[in-house]
């Protein structure tokens, strides 16, 4: 459910939240279809070798909820059935949705935000979207979202089809957890629990929460603490940029982001507001009846800030 591209939502139709700032995910998108439409016009090879196609089909629901600094959390769900040609399937979601990339393994790294879709084209794979209907998501507080068709805009033959998409719904406060609801080919539906271990945040030096008011000084090495649940990690994302930065959080929760990684992540985007957002993602496999459904499970926290270094 996805930002920057800062929080959510798959919807390419640009959502405004309160305040004004646009959805999450709906410029990721918008960087993600403007890099991969100008990777469309080349005519050279598409890097696939002579090996035999691999063909596969899948099942996926992604369940997001945004924790903005100076708004209400929300929460979204985008799900879909999925033909993968020659793509892993740990690439399907991240092909997808530009926000699911997988948590560094150490340090900072700059990454493309299309980098899943692009390796995806390299090797020439494609994904082909279907609906996936049925799906329900209720909240503690008796509110549900019951995704929807959407076509997902065709992203230089890699990504074509249908979603089915709901959200941001607003909620009154972070949930402890969430009920999902998948159903089965013969009708039966199963209620799976989602459980949010805690909230992620990104503070300062000082360990203060970050808002929109906050003064950053990034004229050297940039000193954050992240905290929240284990695998927690630290993202920096411009407005609509080709790039992010992706940090793992070293013992005590502590991030240093050097200087010269911000210099060249300022030198894609040039001087947008930038989102630092604590991310935490889990990932599993459920069953109803014979059908195996790949269920993601994320919380992203969120601050907007201007980012000189």
């Amino acid at each position: 459910m996805l930002n920057p591209l800062p929080r959510n939502t798959l919807n390419v139709s640009h959502k405004v939240r309160p305040g004004g700032r646009p959805a999450q995910g709906t410029l990721a998108l918008f960087a993600l279809f403007t890099v991969l439409g100008n990777v469309g016009c080349d005519s050279g090879p598409r890097g696939k070798d002579a090996s035999a196609s691999t063909n596969q089909r899948l099942s996926q629901v992604s369940v997001r909820i945004d924790l903005p600094s100076d708004g209400a959390p929300s929460v979204s769900v985008l799900a879909f059935h999925a033909e993968a040609i020659d793509v892993a399937s740990s690439d399907v979601l991240g092909a997808v949705d530009p926000l699911v990339a997988p948590a560094p393994e150490s340090s900072c790294e700059l990454r493309d935000v299309a980098g899943t879709a692009r390796a995806v084209r390299a090797q020439g794979g494609t994904l082909n979207l279907q609906e996936f209907g049925g799906i329900a998501l209720l909240t503690e507080a008796d509110q549900s979202l019951r995704p929807a068709p959407r076509v997902y805009p065709p992203l230089a033959d890699v990504v074509s089809g249908v979603i089915a998409e709901a959200g941001p719904l607003d909620l009154s406060e972070v949930p402890q957890s969430l009920t999902l609801l998948v159903p089965g080919k013969t009708g039966e539906s199963a209620r799976f629990k989602l459980a949010l271990p805690g909230a992620p945040s990104v503070a300062d030096s000082g360990e203060v929460a970050l808002n929109s008011k906050t003064q950053i000084n990034a004229k050297g090495d940039l000193v954050l603490h992240v905290s929240g649940p284990a695998k927690t990690f630290l993202e920096i994302r411009p407005f609509g940029a080709p790039s992010a930065l992706a940090c793992a959080v070293a013992s005590g929760g502590w991030v240093v982001v050097p200087h010269d990684l911000l210099v060249k992540l300022v030198a894609t985007s040039g001087t947008v507001p930038v989102s630092f957002e604590a991310v935490w993602r889990e990932s599993r496999l459920v069953k109803v009846g014979d059908e195996t459904t790949r269920v993601s499970f994320e919380a992203r926290s969120s601050a907007v800030l201007d980012l000189r270094p």
